[in-house]
């Protein structure tokens, strides 16, 4: 029949090699491209040989270096006004390679990398990587991409359900493959020492921060409408900020609106930013509406204990509260209360970070990631060794 591909099972002795194209919107620090360094270090590249296509080109983004030291080639596709005309570089570019399967890891990726699937005749994966907002922020990409693509990866379980009730077509198939974290945490001393040195922070008093690109879909400045209630209990701590964005210059004057500048260091984008949520006395997190986000991974893998909102993603994280201080969402004051209980319980401190560890490590592993993964690429290409299930 027209449009149909008969597949031949492969004999069990024979693996077959699934030629992959995965287009990234951009390759910039951040969770989504993290997630992305995670799965093409670790896939199986005697079953897949990928290639990848970047829509960022001329960035230099941080991300484009270590995927080609993977030996991985990375294309960068150039800037178009006319949006037909991108879909057919993409087109040109991957005639030669033969992909089996065109992955969109971004939403902003995911309309080219179904359109251009149907050109070539393979099989195509849109990405949603954001929260729940992303789709009605998007609505150009998220209807092309729900119109276009053959099944959709998501991260999170609400976003999963959010298109379960949104997809166009009943055999469109949404996969849900939560983020993962590796055990890698940097010495805490070491850490602070190196703080101290480059920031100017003293030993005594509590250090608190946060982690995020500053946009106002994060809340930051929930933050410091938080940090000035709290200055008013507590005079001994210091807030440090790492990121960058558009909000920047709006938080900058909402810290001395607010007679903060003392209190708050604003460290800009830090790469590895991981590295340092370990010599945090308690991390902050006060964006009301996330996929899953990496940072709240990160801050638990470093032991570092974690006030944030009583929200569907935190829950999705950390259970319902027993391995980290969750506050109804919007509230600041007790956000505030929590805070304060943690600057004077070393003890309570270690014991929540503790159990974030714990709990994060056990529930979003490399290898469930991985394995899980793989899982949806087999599926998609209707490869017979493709597991029941996604456990």
């Amino acid at each position: 029949m027209p449009g149909t591909r008969n597949l031949q099972l492969p004999k069990e002795n024979i693996t077959l090699i699934y030629k992959i194209a995965i287009i990234a919107g951009q390759l910039v620090v951040g969770g989504a491209e993290r997630q992305l360094y995670l799965w093409l270090s670790n896939l199986d590249r005697e079953r897949f040989q990928p290639v990848v296509l970047t829509l960022h080109p001329g960035h230099n983004d941080y991300w484009e270096g270590p995927v080609r030291a993977l030996g991985i080639p990375l294309i960068t596709i150039p800037h178009r006004r006319n949006r037909v005309s991108r879909v057919l570089d993409i087109t040109r570019v991957l005639l030669s390679h033969k992909p089996r399967l065109i992955h969109g890891w971004h939403l902003f990726a995911s309309p080219y990398a179904g359109l251009t699937a149907k050109l070539l005749g393979a099989k195509s994966l849109g990405g949603v990587r954001g929260n729940s907002r992303t789709f009605s922020d998007h609505s150009l990409e998220s209807r092309l991409t729900l119109w276009l693509v053959d099944a959709i990866l998501v991260n999170s379980s609400s976003v999963a359900g959010q298109l379960q009730r949104m997809r166009w077509r009943n055999k469109q198939t949404i996969y849900m493959v939560q983020n993962a974290v590796e055990d890698e945490v940097s010495d805490r001393l070491v850490m602070r020492a190196s703080l101290s040195q480059r920031f100017g922070f003293t030993d005594h008093g509590a250090w608190l921060g946060s982690v995020g690109r500053l946009d106002p879909g994060k809340r930051f400045d929930l933050i410091l409408k938080i940090l000035a209630l709290l200055r008013e209990e507590e005079d001994d701590f210091h807030f440090l900020l790492v990121g960058d964005g558009p909000e920047k210059h709006r938080l900058e004057q909402m810290v001395d609106e607010l007679g903060l500048r003392q209190y708050i260091t604003f460290a800009g984008e830090m790469p590895g930013a991981s590295a340092w949520l370990g010599a945090l006395d308690i991390f902050c997190f006060t964006s009301l509406d996330e996929g899953l986000p990496n940072v709240v991974m990160e801050a638990a893998v470093a032991g570092t204990p974690i006030v944030s909102w009583n929200a569907p993603f935190t829950k999705e994280l950390l259970g319902n509260g027993e391995v980290a201080c969750l506050v109804e969402a919007g509230n600041l004051i007790g956000f505030k209360n929590a805070l304060v209980d943690l600057i004077h319980s070393p003890t309570l401190r270690d014991q929540l970070g503790q159990a974030a560890r714990q709990h994060v490590l056990g529930s979003f592993s490399r290898d469930r990631f991985v394995r899980q993964m793989t899982y949806v690429y087999e599926d998609i290409l209707g490869d017979h060794r493709a597991a029941t299930g996604l456990a």
